[in-house]
């Protein structure tokens, strides 16, 4: 039986960027649980391929934030500087400002289990648009939860004065 190893993407991400840079595809395991329900952490493996000259909205996108964080997370809207505005789908806070040379690869597909999803796939855009939709309500909620809860303390520490 093979032995398996593993590795972090830093360490990794100069064969990986060498591989794509031929025209070949990457095939890696991401960490975190920024994007489930899609991707499982110790489970799920993600096919990356070089990125097209411009992302549109619902890429899956592996790109590098400022401080040298490797991150994949879906473009949920493209901002009117042109930036990309980044998501996971396991969270409602977007990230602002990420540009083109922040991108290093978008997915072409993924393998849930052995079972491989093409980003291209009518079902799994359908995936997308709903995630999408529901980050904003989550994002919405978050506020009333937290007005709500301000309220609630201005209520309480009126009472407490009389």
């Amino acid at each position: 039986m093979m032995e398996s190893k593993e590795v972090r993407l830093t360490e990794m991400w100069p064969l990986m960027a060498e591989q794509l840079k031929a025209g070949k595809k990457v095939r890696f395991a991401p960490k975190g649980i920024s994007m489930l329900p899609m991707i499982r952490q110790n489970l799920d493996t993600v096919l990356i391929t070089s990125p097209p000259k411009r992302l549109r909205k619902y890429d899956l996108t592996l790109y590098r934030r400022e401080n040298g964080q490797f991150v994949l997370h879906r473009v949920v809207g493209i901002d009117r500087d042109g930036s990309y505005i980044m998501c996971g789908d396991n969270q409602y806070a977007r990230e602002y400002g990420i540009t083109d040379k922040n991108i290093l690869a978008v997915a072409e597909g993924y393998y849930r289990g052995d079972e491989y999803i093409a980003c291209t796939d009518k079902k799994y855009l359908k995936y997308c648009k709903k995630q999408v939709r529901k980050q904003l309500m989550r994002r919405h909620l978050v506020r009333v939860k937290q007005l709500i809860k301000r309220m609630i303390r201005v209520f309480y520490a009126k009472n407490e004065k009389k």
